[in-house]
């Protein structure tokens, strides 16, 4: 056999040199070197917002300096297609889309989006973060901002039921119209009557939902009923703050008027009285 010009019969050992080892050596620690640098870290800003447009970038960088600016206490994570915010818990997530952010909320939200701008997204009903909106404008991100903090608030200090709240708030002003008001519990909620049922109030996650009877409302601030079938108490209208109980007690008390009246001849006069096309 010849190596390196030198001819070696059988069986006679092979001495390599020094420089061999040492090249060799040299490749197998450029190789482990470039085994890392191929791990690339993906949880950067740059591979978030990689080949993105400038204003969804833009959008970005303005909603995470006004998230992280509400508190110190607030967290950021890069993930690998995500930013998650968190406290003890993720509060929220944007996802960087070509032309709009997508953000995710933690569930608690919803009680403050009086606005009603926030969606369930699909597939995520029973997750914690399972409202989300997308924005496409620097001029929405007030509004969301304006959510986060109430978010932030509401977390860090200690938790008072706000449905209860609005409830007592609400039956006690109820019971205050008149003294010969009574209440009874029925499977959809707290039923209030004055000769007949007037008005019902129900706890949802979000608030309160209110139905009552078809009084006159030319502002369109209540809303029908989704049924097949025609109900006296066919209006409705979700309480989701304090601010919203001035809003419906007028027709509240409208509605109590309405049961104040003699029995009429439902069988009769029932859609003319209870159901608006």
């Amino acid at each position: 056999m010849i190596y390196n010009n030198v001819e070696y019969s059988n069986n006679e050992k092979i001495e390599i040199g020094d420089n061999i080892k040492n090249e060799s050596s040299i490749n197998i620690k450029t190789s482990d070197k470039n085994k890392k640098i191929l791990n690339v870290d993906t949880s950067s800003y740059k591979k978030i917002t990689y080949n993105k447009k400038e204003l969804t970038i833009q959008l970005f960088n303005e909603f995470d300096k006004k998230i992280l600016s509400i508190s110190k206490d607030i967290e950021r994570n890069y993930l690998i297609k995500n930013v998650v915010y968190r406290l003890n818990k993720k509060i929220l997530e944007v996802q960087i889309n070509q032309s709009d952010i997508l953000i995710s909320f933690h569930k608690d939200i919803k009680q403050f989006d009086n606005e009603n701008r926030l969606l369930i997204r699909k597939g995520y009903e029973n997750s914690s973060l399972c409202y989300y909106i997308k924005i496409d404008e620097l001029k929405d991100l007030d509004y969301i901002v304006e959510l986060c903090n109430k978010l932030y608030s509401y977390i860090i200090s200690p938790k008072t039921d706000l449905v209860e709240i609005l409830f007592d708030n609400l039956s006690t002003r109820i019971n205050n119209i008149n003294p010969n008001i009574t209440s009874h519990i029925t499977n959809k909620g707290l039923m209030y009557k004055n000769k007949r049922n007037f008005t019902i109030l129900s706890k949802k996650k979000y608030g309160i939902y209110v139905r009552l009877l078809n009084v006159d409302d030319t502002n369109n601030t209540l809303s029908i009923v989704g049924r097949t079938n025609y109900e006296p108490l066919c209006k409705y209208f979700k309480v989701l703050d304090l601010d919203d109980i001035d809003t419906i007690m007028p027709y509240i008390i409208k509605s109590y008027e309405l049961s104040k009246y003699n029995p009429i001849d439902l069988k009769n006069n029932f859609i003319n009285l209870y159901y608006t096309e």
